[in-house]
């Protein structure tokens, strides 16, 4: 409920952002506060900045189910019921707005649960890819990818309504991964905060976490040192989800993509999970194309499959600690409420005045060391994929540059359009794409989403810049993945005219 959120933000340090509500244009988002001080008590997010962003749309708390105490018990049940690493994240947006999430698709399986209000959501079959293969099917109508409502009534990418439904507290509701959603709270409430919407969505992380057989073929591929002839996007940096593979035979195109069976990561079904997983990802990867998988030596793919399998454990784990955690968290606290709940005036007030103790059980600080194990997971698969394959070049380390590199190098030297960066969300850091650079950044996630208007400290370098033999910087701009024929021309445009200016 709205009185929920209001106790979660005195009690913690929450961070969260605003989405937009064009439903005409991507669906982009931006911090809701920002620091007013030094001071730790300025650098809290209050309740006031909630509401002014609920004035201009949706405001989105991602992964709420770690930081939050309270939904930290839904969010370890949904993980468990799963055998998956799942997350929880919570949309609160305010009475009377026409839209409140423009047309969009997400890397995640969701279940919908209205807690508070009523939202109105419209859910439409999912866009034909081969209509526009350089757009992420799990990401349209995110940042500059515009997936008009207007297009989707009429049909225009091969899509059809499926529901067109108002949602009262309790409703639940299913949203399969690149199905297009939009949603609105133009309804008769009033808008006060006891009709404030809330929902949470408990997101099933299949696509995020690689445990599907597109990225379970591209893995034992990179393993063998074999180049993907049939669909390319090699490189690291390169998005599986756009380009040929969205030219597929559709039914070869939806094996690809399916999800390794839910009961993967599930202890008591371990080997024979992974013998069915292996043969599954050989019959595929065949049907994709026979040269590629004969050039990849057999023993390759179960050892795919069984790293894929330790990996998710170790995320699975990852996960449950972190929500346990939080669980723990929710407990001492309400034991110290209990113990002080005698106390009057100035008592009271030193009672549960904050300390140096407590500020480390705060959630920016407690669920900041398992998303670093988190990163860390993601880094060891990765390094286990190239184990005997030479690493490309990266630009050179800072022995060979000849100049050492500053102690943080990470968050000060130049990001250009293009880069990989790992990006300040919501207290952690997560793999993202520079979409856009200057006084302050654009960047593009893992998942699609998309966040405008960071600083230079919320934007993490993961390499040194390239160094041209003269030892400058290189000032060539690299345009931002996903583009269509017509936005790459229209973005090559403007750049040649930013060259001219430049004298270039």
């Amino acid at each position: 409920s709205f009185d929920d959120l209001s106790k979660a933000l005195e009690d913690d340090f929450l961070d969260a952002d605003r989405g937009s509500t064009d439903n005409r244009q991507g669906w982009k988002i931006t911090a809701v506060s920002t620091p007013r001080g030094s001071s730790f008590e300025d650098a809290r997010m209050t309740l006031d900045e909630v509401n002014a962003a609920l004035s201009k749309g949706t405001v989105i708390f991602n992964t709420a189910g770690s930081h939050i105490p309270k939904l930290a018990g839904a969010t370890l049940a949904c993980t468990d019921a799963a055998a998956l690493p799942c997350a929880l994240n919570m949309y609160v947006t305010a009475a009377g707005k026409r839209t409140s999430a423009p047309p969009h698709t997400d890397r995640q399986d969701v279940i919908v649960v209205q807690t508070q209000g009523k939202k109105h959501w419209r859910v439409y079959t999912p866009p034909d890819p081969s209509m526009k293969p350089q757009a992420d099917m799990y990401a349209r109508g995110k940042g500059d990818d515009n997936l008009p409502l207007y297009s989707l009534e009429e049909g225009s990418y091969g899509c059809k309504k499926l529901l067109d439904v108002t949602l009262e507290a309790g409703d639940v509701l299913f949203i399969p991964a690149a199905f297009p959603h939009t949603t609105d709270t133009a309804t008769d409430l009033e808008n006060v905060p006891e009709n404030t919407s809330i929902h949470l969505t408990f997101n099933f992380d299949t696509h995020v976490w690689d445990l599907n057989y597109l990225s379970a073929r591209r893995l034992a591929l990179r393993r063998a040192g074999v180049n993907d002839m049939a669909l390319g996007q090699t490189k690291l940096e390169d998005n599986q989800y756009i380009g040929d593979v969205n030219m597929l035979p559709r039914d070869i195109q939806n094996e690809l993509l399916s999800n390794l069976p839910l009961d993967f990561l599930d202890e008591m079904n371990n080997a024979g999970s992974v013998d069915t997983v292996t043969a599954e990802l050989e019959r595929i990867s065949k049907q994709v194309d026979q040269e590629t998988y004969d050039a990849v030596p057999s023993p390759f793919w179960r050892e795919t499959v069984e790293e894929l399998h330790r990996q998710g454990m170790q995320l699975f784990d990852i996960h449950r600690d972190m929500y346990l955690a939080a669980i723990d968290e929710g407990r001492e606290r309400k034991t110290e409420d209990d113990m002080t709940s005698h106390l009057t005036g100035d008592a009271l007030v030193r009672a549960r005045a904050m300390t140096p103790e407590k500020m480390q059980r705060l959630s920016l600080f407690r669920v900041q060391k398992y998303f670093e194990q988190i990163a860390e997971a993601k880094k060891t698969v990765v390094q286990w994929s190239q184990e005997g394959v030479a690493a490309p070049s990266v630009g050179g380390d800072a022995s060979s540059s000849g100049d050492a590199l500053p102690q943080d190098w990470q968050f000060t030297l130049p990001v250009k359009v293009g880069d990989q960066v790992e990006a300040d969300l919501g207290g952690a850091f997560f793999p993202a794409t520079v979409t856009k650079a200057g006084s302050s950044f654009d960047v593009k996630f893992f998942d699609g989403d998309v966040m405008n208007g960071l600083e230079r400290s919320m934007v993490k370098l993961l390499t040194p810049p390239a160094v041209s033999a003269s030892g400058d910087s290189s000032d060539e701009e690299t345009p931002p993945p996903g583009l269509t024929k017509k936005e790459l021309k229209r973005w090559r445009k403007k750049q040649d005219k930013s060259n001219a200016k430049k004298g270039f």
